[in-house]
């Protein structure tokens, strides 16, 4: 059996899509599937039904093992890429099962935003969907939806909690890089070269930008609309008439095209005394990880100040 000896583990909305279509490009590179999330496969199941992201996820993820190994059975490209961006949160579920593959040792690859542009970013992507909640009674109510077992994409300040993170898939692997999103996306050329190298691939080949992720978010037009398609979709009786005639995948695919036609262009901002609040917050994670990454600038606070 065949498995990748590359793993882009996360962060969610860190420029993982858009460094993905990036490396497809190149000829020594493969990611058949770009986040088959097999490694969280018992954390999935766990997802109460309650979570509408469920379907998605059942739907999109790779589950079963000859399934995942199939998807890189047949290649040849000398780098074989799982890019699954939940692994960095859930490394306590997915290092031991890397760990456990045979074969030579994988490289690890990991994307890192400043954690509260993420963690909003995560917010707005769900907003344009299944988010009901303000930002700031969604950070709130996050134990909550712990607890009920919703998956971590609705885990805005855990995903964005990267020190503990980091740390683990340092102490467990040799090759391990960690790229910020900010310098990624200010210096891509310089960016795709110093990864290249890392991989030890050829660093000549010249890529499109023509593919970066551009994927639509917004602003719901009707909240109340997007709380109704989600109660409407969770009654058993209609849930069974539309799978009958149409399928589930079929069901669900509608489902969320309909909702991405109630957005509008508009964007939510964040509100700047939140941002000042998780500032505080997340000084001393980032304090932390200025230890474990001592050779990289990591400056993406004011320390909590006003300023």
């Amino acid at each position: 059996m065949k498995y990748p000896n590359l793993y882009i583990v996360g962060a969610p909305k860190s420029g993982t899509t858009s460094l993905y279509h990036f490396l497809e490009q190149h000829p020594e590179i493969s990611i058949p599937n770009k986040e088959p999330r097999f490694f969280i496969r018992d954390s999935i199941l766990k997802v109460s039904d309650e979570d509408p992201i469920k379907p998605y996820l059942l739907r999109s993820s790779v589950l079963d093992l000859n399934d995942y190994c199939q998807l890189y059975n047949n290649k040849t490209e000398k780098i074989l890429c799982d890019a699954s961006t939940q692994y960095l949160y859930h490394h306590q579920e997915v290092i031991p099962k890397i760990k456990d593959l045979e074969g030579p040792e994988p490289k690890i690859l990991i994307l890192l935003r400043n954690p509260i542009d993420r963690a909003f970013s995560n917010y707005q992507h769900n907003l344009s969907t299944y988010e009901t909640l303000s930002f700031e009674q969604a950070i709130k109510n996050e134990p909550q939806r712990i607890g009920q077992h919703f998956n971590s994409f609705w885990h805005y300040i855990g995903l964005s909690t990267y020190a503990s993170q980091v740390k683990a898939y340092l102490d467990n692997f040799s090759n391990v890089k960690v790229v910020f999103f900010e310098n990624f996306i200010n210096d891509i050329d310089h960016s795709l070269k110093d990864i290249f190298e890392f991989l030890e691939v050829d660093t000549s080949i010249k890529t499109s930008s023509f593919m970066i992720n551009t994927k639509s978010t917004g602003t719901p037009k009707s909240l109340g609309f997007n709380k109704m398609m989600n109660k409407i979709s969770s009654i058993g009786t209609l849930k069974s008439i539309f799978y009958n005639l149409i399928g589930q995948k079929r069901t669900q695919l509608i489902k969320e095209i309909i909702m991405r036609k109630n957005l509008t262009k508009s964007k939510v901002v964040l509100n700047q005394n939140t941002r000042y609040e998780l500032e505080t917050f997340f000084i001393e994670d980032i304090s932390k990880l200025k230890e474990i990454l001592p050779i990289q600038n990591v400056s993406w606070l004011n320390d909590g100040k006003k300023s």
